[in-house]
Order: structure tokens, then C-alpha cells, then sequence
């Protein structure tokens, strides 16, 4: 396409940047909106043309908008402890405004992970948003499934589908919006401590309102799908005529439309958490001991990285990523970040 040319983008904002209190507080505020518009898409063309390629156009647009803000307060305790707080937080929202040619989500964009497509691009839903069935409960009786929406494979103990659009039928039809793994807040908090030669630094970073979609579920919860591997511990908690409060299916050798072949919300989860992610300690020796040791400084420093995580995701990490801007946000059990035990000493000559 000789037409086709970069994207455009086009910010606004307004900021308040203020010092306050002889420099003890400082506040920086933004309030912003990016417009992005001919972002390149492949729009299909009309199977007269063959088996040719279709060709990039700038037909896509999008909106994010947010407020970032910062807020530093140094000073002392006591005439002696001195402390900075610098806190941050960020508040976004991402849509997708317009795509082209008459679509409503991106038709090529379609990742499946371990035969699930958890991913829609859709107009008016942010990127990367996670699409696909509602799941009301599990089928508790035959009586239940008679007088249910026909749904394939219904069975007792199985997914029991919401009929979205109330045609008494559970399809394709009845797939919906189920989250989105954009972030609605993000912050962080880095805390200083002095006294003397001392120095305390901490760093905590939080990330709320986004979903995970757990696709590892698919082979830890699902008998067919890790038949001779060890069972997790959630599977004992599965739907038993005894057990008729569960939300795991029922323990079967089923792999079928109501249990877990399906994109549904069995898999999304809050991915919201806050994480610890560094403690370090310092200690610079006065300049007399260094100098007898003929250096300008000597400095001993330890830090841990990764000290606890607080969140009520199940997997194994709520810091999930992704490939791509319009294809992230799925947990495939991903490794969780290690902790990390840091030790050094800095010289200068």
C-alpha cells in the first residue's frame, strides 16, 4: 500500500507542578489524553483477488487517558532521622475507537493458548480484553438441565452457561465481554530513612483493577488434560453429589463445551496485587577510616528484592506480560519472580 504512513498521535494535558512548605512537599500533578489514529491494520479483501495479501491501511484509532501524579514530603524526625517519601500513582483508561471497514474487533488477532481464544480486540473495550462465556454455576440436576438454555454437553457437575442474548440457546452468540487486563491504577511508594552513616531505602509498587486470565488452570483443574501428572490441591475440592457448592466440574475424563475447552470466566481472575519489591541497607563509613585505608569513600550496602506479594490472584505471579500491545495479560504459568539477596561495597580512590 504506497499510501500507508506512521501512525499519528496527538496529547493533551494540563500539569500543576508545586513546592510547598520551604520545599519539604512537593506535588506534581498531570491530567492527560492521547489520541492515536491511522494505526495500520489488514482489512480483509473479497476472495476475487486470490490468494494475495492483504494490505496494511491506516484505519485504526485509540484513546488513552489518565491522571499521573507525584508526591515527595522530605524532612526529620526528631532532628536526627531524616526521611523522603516519594509516592507515585497513575490512573489510565485504554478504548479502542475505531478500527475500519465495518469491524467491530480485530478479525486476525485471535491467540489461542492451549486450544483456548481468550482474546478480543473489540471496539470499545480496551486492548488485549478477554472475551467468551459467562459460567452462572454447575448443572446440580437432570431437572436443571431440562429447564436450562440447550447448551451442549450439559450434564451434572458441568459449566453451566449464561444465554446472553435470551434466545434459549447456548452458541457463539452468547460469548461476551469478561475484563480486561489494563491496569486501572498503578503506584509506587519508595522510603528513605537517614541517621547518622545509616540508610534505610524501600521500594513497594502496586497494580489494581486488572484481570488475569488463568489458561494454567486449563491443565491443573481438568482431569484429560494432566492424566498421570500430579493433581492440585483445588481439584479435590471438584463437584460431587456431596459436594454441590463447588465451582470446579465435576472429576471426569470430559474435555468437551461445558468444562474447559471454552474461553469463560473460570479463568479470569483479579490480577490486582502489591508486591515489596525492594529493602536495602547502607552504611557509609566516616571519611577518617576510609582515609587511613587510602580511599576517598567506603560504602557497604545489602538489599532483597521481592519480599512478599499480597494479592488474592491463584497462580503462581500476578505480574503477568504478554507478546504483544494487543495480546497480553494471559497466564500460561509463567515462573514467579525469585527473591533475590544482593551484597556489595563501593570504594572510591
Amino acid at each position: 500500500n504506497p499510501d500507508a504512513r506512521w501512525e499519528t498521535s496527538i496529547t493533551k494535558n494540563v500539569g500543576i507542578d508545586g513546592s510547598f512548605l520551604n520545599g519539604k512537599l512537593d506535588v506534581i500533578l498531570d491530567v492527560w489524553q492521547k489520541d492515536t489514529k491511522d494505526l495500520l491494520y489488514r482489512l480483509p479483501i473479497t476472495q476475487t483477488v486470490g490468494g494475495a495479501t492483504p494490505p496494511s491501511v491506516n484505519v485504526g484509532t485509540m484513546v488513552n487517558k489518565g491522571i499521573d501524579i507525584q508526591v515527595i514530603t522530605r524532612g526529620k524526625f526528631g532532628g536526627k532521622v531524616g526521611y523522603e517519601f516519594d509516592a507515585t500513582g497513575s490512573i489510565l483508561d485504554n478504548e479502542i475507537t475505531e478500527i475500519g471497514g465495518g469491524l467491530t474487533y480485530l478479525l486476525d488477532v485471535n491467540p489461542g493458548f492451549r486450544g483456548v481464544n481468550p482474546i478480543r480486540n473489540q471496539l470499545g473495550y480496551s486492548l488485549s480484553s478477554f472475551y467468551g462465556y459467562k459460567v452462572q454455576g454447575l448443572f446440580q440436576s437432570q431437572e436443571e438441565i431440562k429447564n436450562a438454555p440447550t447448551q451442549d454437553g450439559a450434564a451434572v457437575g458441568r459449566f453451566r452457561y449464561m444465554d446472553v442474548n435470551g434466545d434459549k440457546k447456548i452458541d457463539a452468540n452468547d460469548r461476551t465481554y469478561l475484563g480486561s487486563p489494563v491496569a486501572k491504577f498503578t503506584g509506587g511508594l519508595n522510603f528513605k530513612l537517614t541517621y547518622k552513616n545509616f540508610e534505610v531505602l524501600s521500594y513497594f509498587y502496586t497494580s489494581l483493577g486488572n484481570k488475569i486470565f488463568n489458561i494454567s488452570k486449563r491443565f491443573t483443574d481438568f482431569y484429560p488434560l494432566f492424566a498421570g501428572s500430579a493433581i492440585s490441591e483445588r481439584v479435590k475440592d471438584s463437584w460431587t453429589p456431596q459436594n454441590t457448592g463447588a465451582k470446579i466440574p465435576i472429576f471426569e475424563a470430559n474435555d468437551g463445551f461445558s468444562t474447559g475447552s471454552q474461553s469463560s470466566d473460570f479463568y479470569v481472575e483479579d490480577g490486582s496485587y502489591l508486591r515489596f519489591q525492594n529493602l536495602s541497607f547502607a552504611y557509609n563509613f566516616p571519611v577518617e577510616i576510609a582515609n587511613k585505608l587510602k580511599l576517598s569513600k567506603l560504602r557497604v550496602h545489602a538489599a532483597v528484592n521481592n519480599l512478599f506479594t499480597i494479592t488474592k490472584y491463584g497462580g503462581l505471579d500476578p505480574q503477568v506480560a504478554g507478546a504483544a500491545d494487543t495480546n497480553f495479560g494471559v497466564d500460561l504459568g509463567n515462573f514467579p519472580m525469585t527473591r533475590q539477596f544482593t551484597f556489595g561495597i563501593n570504594v572510591g580512590f
